[in-house]
């Protein structure tokens, strides 16, 4: 699994994670799997015989959950600079749609996890939500039948101490603080000042930032909706990228728009809007608009928006000539998600319009973590996480990247003296939610 291959790593440097014998092994089996592999009275007995409190941490998105059960050593802290020291016990990933409720899934873990842990409770838990936290409680609205963790509520439930939710960039966050020098690229001279404030922009399904402070030599990590701020071209072909965004995202920007917007409002179904019906068309027009003003920048630094600036290209009068007619077939075939996996793999194979559509991506990338730069002015380090850049850290040294990074004006030279970082590990949510969890025991 993902975090025992970190783990691994970890344990080999200055983290000190472990596997505990065979379990870490069967951690992926269910536990009839794992019973007829080895004797539960052998793993009691060797659950036993480890001290150290016990800890829970998960990755809680709206596929799926994971979950991990780890026994922190004897006195081992949460630790900047290091993952936390003890053995992880027990890890296991569920479809949500298998489970009744979130609670069904963590009682289900606990019960397969209790031959590995001699039965004990974990004393506190920590879980990284794709949502927005509000007092503890999250919905997810994409589960069906909409799931809504309450942290408290949850601990009583399962009898831990104290259940903390966290947003999941806020757990990247967290994460950082357990990295290595090998699991980042240093992209320039700059040196970190110690106890100064931390900063995260990670582009991926969509487009995370957060930022650090330190008190009394800890980090606290304050999530932040930055990736929801307005994007600002650069050039003459991002404002033409501008527009066609807007009009994308414009309520009657298609025929099967316009066709479900009636349907909306033919409230009785007679393929006719009667006068009360346009009463209510008309207030929710003055309500909606037809075309946004402004699009968030998320809309094009992430998964999806390599996909829309190519879609924008395809259609251009300067590019659709350089189109690749096999590609294009496929990227209009496949599923909005593998849109931009396939326009990452033509610029790879030097197609010329998915290249320009990297290079057009990496400059509003840049541009937005140089404006993190400017707003937080993080000189403990700017960290730029997430799968795109872990899995093309090239894209993040380009001169397009770099140069609207650093291109701020009267300001330039202030956004350069800030220490900049590329993550290339991918797994930094679950280390951080992991990291918080025993920060807890504090």
């Amino acid at each position: 699994m993902r975090l025992f291959g970190a783990f691994r790593r970890a344990a080999s440097g200055t983290g000190g994670i472990q596997k505990l014998g065979l379990r870490a092994a069967t951690a992926g089996c269910a536990a009839a799997t794992a019973a007829a592999a080895f004797s539960y009275a052998n793993v009691v007995a060797e659950a036993e015989a480890v001290p150290g409190r016990l800890v829970m941490s998960g990755d809680c998105g709206g596929t799926n959950t994971r979950l991990i059960l780890f026994r922190v050593a004897p006195g081992a802290t949460a630790t900047q600079g290091e993952n936390p020291k003890g053995t992880v016990l027990y890890e296991q990933k569920y479809l949500n749609a298998d489970n009744a409720s979130f609670t069904a899934v963590c009682q289900k873990f606990l019960a397969e996890a209790r031959p590995f842990s001699a039965g004990e409770t974990p004393q506190v838990c920590c879980l990284a939500c794709a949502g927005g936290i509000t007092d503890n409680c999250v919905s997810f609205t994409n589960v069906k039948d909409g799931w809504t963790i309450d942290g408290n509520q949850l601990g009583l439930a399962l009898g831990i101490g104290k259940v903390k939710l966290i947003n999941d960039f806020e757990a990247q966050g967290y994460g950082l603080l357990t990295l290595q020098p090998h699991e980042c690229i240093r992209l320039n001279d700059a040196k970190p000042r110690p106890g100064a404030p931390i900063a995260c922009v990670g582009a991926g399904t969509g487009l995370g930032e957060c930022f650090l402070t330190a008190a009394d030599g800890a980090y606290t990590c304050w999530p932040s909706e930055g990736g929801h701020a307005e994007f600002s071209p650069r050039s003459e072909i991002t404002h033409e990228l501008l527009n066609h965004m807007r009009e994308k995202l414009t309520e009657f920007g298609t025929p099967e728009k316009i066709e479900r917007v009636f349907r909306r409002w033919d409230a009785d179904g007679s393929g006719a809007i009667t006068r009360d019906e346009f009463s209510q068309a008309v207030s929710d027009l003055d309500l909606k608009g037809l075309r946004p003003k402004r699009i968030s920048v998320e809309r094009i630094v992430s998964g999806p928006g390599i996909s829309d600036v190519y879609g924008f290209l395809r259609k251009h009068w300067a590019f659709e000539a350089q189109i690749d007619p096999k590609l294009d077939a496929e990227y209009a075939k496949a599923a909005p998600h593998e849109r931009g996996a396939i326009v990452a793999k033509g610029s790879y194979a030097g197609q010329a319009v998915c290249k320009k559509a990297i290079d057009i991506f990496n400059e509003c990338y840049g541009s937005e973590v140089g404006v993190a730069a400017l707003k937080w002015l993080p000189f403990g380090g700017l960290y730029i996480s997430g799968g795109i850049a872990a899995k093309n850290p090239k894209w993040i040294q380009s001169e397009e990247f770099t140069g609207a990074y650093k291109d701020k004006g009267r300001l330039s030279p202030l956004v350069e003296s800030v220490p900049l970082y590329v993550v290339l590990t991918e797994d930094t949510g679950e280390r951080g939610a992991l990291f918080y969890a025993v920060q807890m025991l504090q």
